[in-house]
């Protein structure tokens, strides 16, 4: 009996499941003896991902991982994995000996080739469902995650794919694949919100070409009111990644209050988020769900009246979107700008 498949989650691993450092050398030396035991997760993440893989009746959902990190860290991460009590259905790491000692250096750090190649591998290879992606401002998630939306839904055409693919630096050899897959890719509207965590603190208004598919975060209590305003998630998985956050020590209520403010002000949230938020915490209080909410009782009414206070009031927030974006423009126009200032690797890295 085959299984049914409700959706599909997509992550990057470093900065968006991980933290790492690979920024510096000892960094990158430090992330690759790390045990699994002493790798660290960026907060919020693991909660967020055990409430979308939570079981019910619509159907199972499949998670994949496609990471640019090197295929000899495979046991280390699937430990750490096992750990966390997270079992991809996929895991896929970058072959960089084998890109070292074919001489294909572009390949090392680039990532539009293989993120894009494989994104369409495996929407060739894996279920259908509605998708949703996670990815990090350290690299050119992003880039490759809206573009890879858009070749879904046949808003970019095979000769601008090979144009941007050949302005990117894409080797022959994987510039061909990615070709003939979305030559035979499955097309539909079933890629959603694209979440950015903002590691590197880059400022959401770079991302704002993209269009409001694409919800730059702070941290993943912000995805999970995205998603709960989306119908994805109800109230209490929201509150389970929260009262998770806050346990750890980093967040407290001011900090999520000003996390929700932040995505209305940004346009990401309407004001009728507040108010279903608080309609919703109200049936929660009186209902059972409460099962891993540790939530201090004046948690709702400080929350509530602080992003209350601080959120504009705004009828109509949703921004105008005629997309898709003009993706060689914008590849051009890093490039140019990593020409003028020396040393800065760009948006997109080399």
């Amino acid at each position: 009996m085959s299984t049914t498949f409700r959706h599909i989650y997509r992550w990057d691993l470093d900065k968006t499941y991980l933290r790492t450092e690979f920024e510096t050398l000892r960094g990158l030396i430090r992330t690759a003896l790390q045990t699994p035991e002493e790798k660290v997760n960026v907060p919020g993440v693991v909660r967020l991902l055990k409430e979308l893989s939570r079981p019910n009746e619509d159907g199972d959902v499949y998670i994949t991982f496609i990471s640019g990190s090197p295929t000899q860290m495979r046991e280390k991460l699937e430990r750490k994995f096992a750990l966390d009590g997270i079992t991809p259905d996929v895991f896929v790491l970058k072959p960089t000996l084998k890109n070292l000692l074919k001489g294909r250096f572009r390949a090392i750090k680039g990532q539009i080739g293989y993120k894009l190649d494989n994104l369409l591998r495996l929407r060739e290879e894996g279920p259908r469902a509605p998708e949703t992606l996670f990815g990090d401002d350290a690299e050119q998630d992003a880039f490759i995650y809206s573009l890879y939306a858009d070749l879904a839904v046949e808003r970019v055409e095979r000769e601008l794919l090979f144009d941007i693919l050949e302005e990117a630096g894409v080797y022959s050899r994987t510039r061909a694949s990615i070709l003939e897959r979305f030559s035979r890719m499955r097309t539909g509207a079933d890629v959603g919100r694209i979440f950015i965590h903002l590691d590197y603190n880059t400022a959401p208004g770079q991302f704002w070409v993209y269009g409001p598919r694409v919800v730059p975060i702070t941290n993943y209590f912000q995805a999970a009111l995205v998603l709960f305003s989306d119908g994805v998630l109800s109230l209490a998985p929201v509150l389970r990644v929260a009262s998770g956050m806050i346990a750890g020590g980093e967040y407290g209520v001011t900090q999520l209050a000003n996390s929700f403010q932040d995505l209305i002000r940004r346009r990401h949230l309407g004001y009728s988020a507040i108010d279903r938020f608080g309609e919703d915490m109200e049936h929660f209080q009186k209902g059972p769900d409460k099962a891993g909410v540790r939530l201090p009782d004046e948690f709702f009414d400080r929350l509530l009246a602080r992003v209350r206070a601080l959120a504009p009031r705004s009828t109509d927030p949703v921004r105008n979107w005629e997309g898709p974006p003009d993706y060689l423009a914008v590849l051009k126009a890093d490039q140019k700008l990593r020409k003028n200032i020396d040393g800065d690797p760009g948006l997109f890295g080399p």
